[in-house]
């Protein structure tokens, strides 16, 4: 059976927190690393409030949570990039159709687990570090650390990159963790045993199976 990125629960609750980078604001015709720092301070505050004040939505209506993810969270992330680099070497020899179908399914498994995980938000804190910058100026990495009421504090990373005038998230890495290069682990296995198709079928079939948990939760 296929593993997903294994992350606490909670921290997958405080990680989402951090990754809603870019309801996007103004486009910028030049990358300006500050402005992705700004916008995870920004943004992160929108979605503590919708878990402040409508707990009993978020408590009840796994449909609460996803309209709420796919309105703030989706915009956010870079899903071909994402799994461009989750699939790895063997992206390259699929086909469009095959990419298509990669994207799909892994777009919505990403949604997916981060809306369960935001049920078990407990209000942890997310502090923001000081900017990294590399040597490109279209890549930028924001850190923070999440400081738990009731456990360790660990960090949480975000890889950024530019495109299209917009900030977007490629790579998320908890304690050190890739969740790209985890996943990555993942899929070259299906993808040996089985081929593209089989890994789209696989990611298939794990969204078919969380609909129906959802459905009748």
């Amino acid at each position: 059976m296929m593993t997903t990125w294994r992350a606490t629960t909670r921290g997958l609750s405080v990680l989402l927190l951090g990754m809603l980078l870019a309801a996007p604001l103004n486009a910028a015709a030049k990358p300006d690393p500050q402005q992705a720092q700004a916008m995870v301070r920004d943004v992160t505050g929108r979605m503590l409030n919708v878990l402040r004040e409508d707990i009993d939505e978020v408590d009840d209506e796994g449909a609460f949570l996803r309209q709420k993810m796919d309105e703030i969270v989706a915009p956010t992330l870079d899903f071909i990039t994402m799994t461009k680099l989750a699939v790895g070497r063997y992206w390259r020899d699929a086909s469009n159709d095959q990419k298509r179908a990669l994207v799909t399914e892994f777009r919505e498994l990403l949604l997916r687990t981060y809306a369960q995980s935001l049920k078990e938000y407990n209000n942890e804190q997310l502090e923001l570090l000081p900017l990294q910058t590399g040597d490109r100026d279209d890549r930028v990495k924001v850190r923070s650390r999440v400081i738990q009421s009731d456990g360790p504090e660990f960090s949480v990373n975000y890889s950024l990159r530019f495109h299209d005038g917009q900030w977007k998230v490629y790579d998320i890495v908890i304690d050190g963790i890739s969740m790209v290069t985890n996943y990555r682990s993942t899929f070259s296995s299906e993808i040996r045993s089985n081929g593209v198709d089989g890994l789209v079928s696989t990611l298939r079939k794990k969204n078919r199976n969380n609909e129906d948990i959802e459905a009748g939760s």
